[in-house]
């Protein structure tokens, strides 16, 4: 006859406790004081309407609040995010898009980091930023994970953002893409951590991410759970859809009013600029509104 063993749960991990009484007190938010609004770390374009007679930037990305760029395949995604990491820088960029602008990052690092593509054309997007600039920037830094598993790019994002040389002076970490920081981008446990990730990288290291993700085919909507997670938390959301020797770059979203949209073209050097080419009816041609 067989006897019942005794459950021994001395040795069982215990859940972790927490103290909700502070948890509570970080919670609670006084309406009668008024925190500052996030520090702009680039603006595209300023606010028409001019507040006790000033025209403030229009917001692209905040220092502690994360970005998306989307779009169709071959749709100018990366020249789009070229053009805006090297204007935030400065320089001469402004020969090439006027009214994007950094904030505060000349004490900052700019991470470009790119996970698809093979160590030529990573080179060939990342020499884009210093002839835009004029200069090799002594902040920005392009980096390559094409070779790394999804599990080992997260393990790399957290060493950069926590123990690398960089990891207290990120100003702005670009991931081109998104999608290849998970294995299943229609995960939601996976896709939910990534995207939590995220935010909570920006919010502790003060710094802005961005990053770029396809759009499913056919549709204006962004690749899988993943997708529809980033569109809901990030602060703007731009579509740049190709419009044959040109793109129309749309702000879909944004927290606070939108920049205007505007268009790209790439020049006989393969550098983008904005140019100006007109879109027309974009919200009934892209039903992005």
């Amino acid at each position: 006859m067989s006897t019942l063993k005794k459950l021994d749960i001395s040795n069982l991990e215990k859940e972790e406790e927490y103290n909700f009484d502070e948890i509570h007190k970080m919670a609670v938010v006084d309406v009668e004081v008024v925190p500052p609004r996030p520090p702009l770390a680039i603006s595209i374009g300023k606010d028409d309407k001019s507040y006790a007679g000033v025209h403030y930037p229009l917001r692209f990305g905040t220092y502690g609040n994360i970005s998306m760029i989307k779009g169709e395949e071959k749709a100018r995604k990366s020249f789009l995010k070229s053009l805006i990491l090297a204007c935030a820088i400065g320089g001469k960029s402004n020969n090439y898009a006027e009214d994007i602008l950094g904030h505060d990052l000349s004490d900052k690092y700019i991470l470009d980091i790119d996970t698809e593509q093979g160590d030529y054309d990573v080179w060939l997007n990342a020499s884009r930023i210093p002839k835009m600039v004029g200069i090799v920037p002594d902040n920005y830094k392009a980096l390559k994970l094409r070779n790394m598993k999804s599990t080992e790019r997260l393990e790399y994002l957290d060493w950069l953002f926590l123990e690398s040389e960089y990891r207290s002076k990120i100003g702005i970490c670009s991931l081109d893409g998104y999608v290849d920081f998970v294995k299943n981008f229609n995960d939601q446990e996976e896709c939910s951590s990534f995207v939590q990730k995220l935010m909570t990288h920006s919010m502790d290291s003060k710094a802005h991410i961005t990053g770029v993700l396809h759009l499913n085919p056919g549709s204006t909507k962004a690749r899988g759970h993943l997708g529809t997670l980033l569109q809901n938390k990030c602060e703007t959301v731009v579509v740049i859809k190709d419009a044959g020797e040109y793109s129309e770059v749309i702000c879909q979203r944004a927290r606070g009013k939108k920049f205007t949209d505007f268009t790209i073209r790439v020049n006989d050097e393969w550098l983008p600029y904005v140019s100006d080419d007109i879109i027309e009816d974009a919200q009934q041609k892209i039903l992005l509104r």
